[in-house]
């Protein structure tokens, strides 16, 4: 297919491109290798090892990995301080263990510690798999499978959909290796994800499906992980649905798409009218421990609105320097009065129970009691500003609960984000 053709010309690194990128790999191997002990072995990972990856999107991994008689922290402090020798403005990450990231030529380079096991059985942590992960697909792909995984990895990138990290919960690169491995190319990807249904099991070898998750692809490295655990339901249908429309009608949008239309400040706070949240400076924390967190907090306000008789519409979440939370509303004000249902009126013991409760507020109607109830709270902003010191908001942003400020329109002024999620049609129609 000749658009196929013209996307991998944008996306595959040219021989110059490559020549450079060894260049730095070596140059790089040469100056970490000196700067860590000799009995620790240093392992180029992640899609640049595997030559999977897109041209303008990459970072260089690097894994150290250690005999098991160092220290967790001591292995930490050997890399960061290797790193620190090495790189340029770099940044102290924490995952399973801290490792750093930094700058090298132009590249971002990640060194991470890990273990050196001979077996996914005497893996310590979840780092230690990914060694593994990185033979694994070396070994069991050649060069136009390497082509077809960037194709896939552009595609969906173009949809929205790549990415595992809590902020996107997509596809990672991993999956969409697997993937290729398993179908072939990506048509055949494509063609076979048209069909999925309800429930995915997907597998290279024999493995049994213990997972509940609704897509799973068994690790074939670890048959106790599921590699598409990350995947969020939202974004595994935006991915079937894409599938199907490029069957029909192929084009660059699915992997180049137009960014959405741009709205102004005023269009995007007439929009905003009904949304009720909160808003603070964002945490000290990374995005993969953030995101959750906020998931977590929309959901609690979510429940508080519900609870008071409030119907929630949809929620939105985002971080940045500063980071919100917001829920929209059917209406942020609702009725001072609000009518509660009683028992038939020939349930007599209940009828007597309900006018006790309820008093003089109490009607009939309909063959049933009914009694006319006035709300604590009919103004959303206050009911959240009043119960926020209550609600369960994730670890992090919980400790920073007095800096936090209600808020709504105010975040018109986030407007790529907002003219994103306000946008009606999928990327690839755009």
């Amino acid at each position: 297919m000749r658009l196929l053709e013209e996307v991998l010309k944008k996306i595959k690194p040219t021989r110059d491109e490559e020549k450079k990128l060894k260049e730095v790999v070596i140059e790089l191997e040469k100056k970490i290798g000196e700067a860590i002990p000799s009995d620790a072995t240093l392992m180029l990972v992640g899609s640049v090892a595997k030559g999977t990856y897109l041209k303008n999107s990459l970072d260089i991994d690097f894994f150290v990995l250690f005999p098991k008689k160092y220290e967790k922290k001591e292995m930490e402090k050997i890399v960061i301080e290797a790193g620190k020798k090495i790189l340029h403005d770099y940044r102290i990450q924490y995952a399973e263990h801290p490792y750093i990231r930094g700058f090298y030529e132009g590249y971002q380079i990640d060194i991470v510690p890990c273990y050196r096991i001979k077996s996914i059985k005497e893996m310590k942590s979840a780092v230690d798999r990914t060694p593994f992960h990185t033979e694994f697909v070396k070994q069991n792909m050649d060069a136009r499978m390497k082509d077809e995984t960037r194709l896939l990895k552009q595609f969906l990138k173009g949809i929205g959909c790549y990415g595992a990290e809590a902020k996107i919960e997509g596809f990672s690169g991993y999956l969409a290796e697997l993937l290729i491995i398993k179908y072939g190319s990506f048509i055949d990807v494509v063609k076979n994800a048209t069909q999925w249904k309800e429930r995915i099991f997907l597998r290279l070898d024999n493995e049994k499906n213990i997972f509940s998750e609704r897509f799973v692809f068994v690790d074939p490295v670890d048959p106790n992980r599921n590699v598409a655990a990350a995947v969020s339901e939202e974004k595994l249908n935006i991915f079937i649905q894409a599938c199907k429309d490029f069957l029909k009608e192929p084009s660059i949008k699915f992997f180049f798409p137009k960014p959405a239309p741009k709205l102004s400040i005023e269009e995007i706070e007439k929009k905003l009218e009904n949304f009720v949240g909160i808003c603070f400076e964002k945490p000290n924390i990374v995005d993969d421990i953030l995101y959750p967190q906020l998931k977590k907090a929309a959901s609690s306000i979510e429940k508080l609105f519900i609870q008071h008789d409030f119907e929630p519409l949809r929620k939105a979440w985002y971080a940045n320097n500063e980071a919100f939370v917001l829920v929209e509303l059917r209406s942020k004000t609702i009725d001072e009065e609000k009518i509660h249902m009683g028992p038939p009126l020939k349930a007599k013991q209940h009828v007597e129970r309900f006018k006790m409760k309820w008093k003089e507020n109490v009607f009939e109607k309909d063959g049933r009691i009914w009694a006319k109830i006035k709300r604590k709270y009919t103004d959303a902003e206050k009911l959240l500003e009043d119960k926020l010191k209550e609600l369960s908001l994730g670890k992090n942003i919980d400790e920073i609960k007095e800096k936090i400020k209600i808020c709504g329109k105010e975040t018109a002024r986030f407007t790529d984000f907002w003219s994103e999620y306000f946008c009606e049609l999928p990327r690839w129609k755009r």
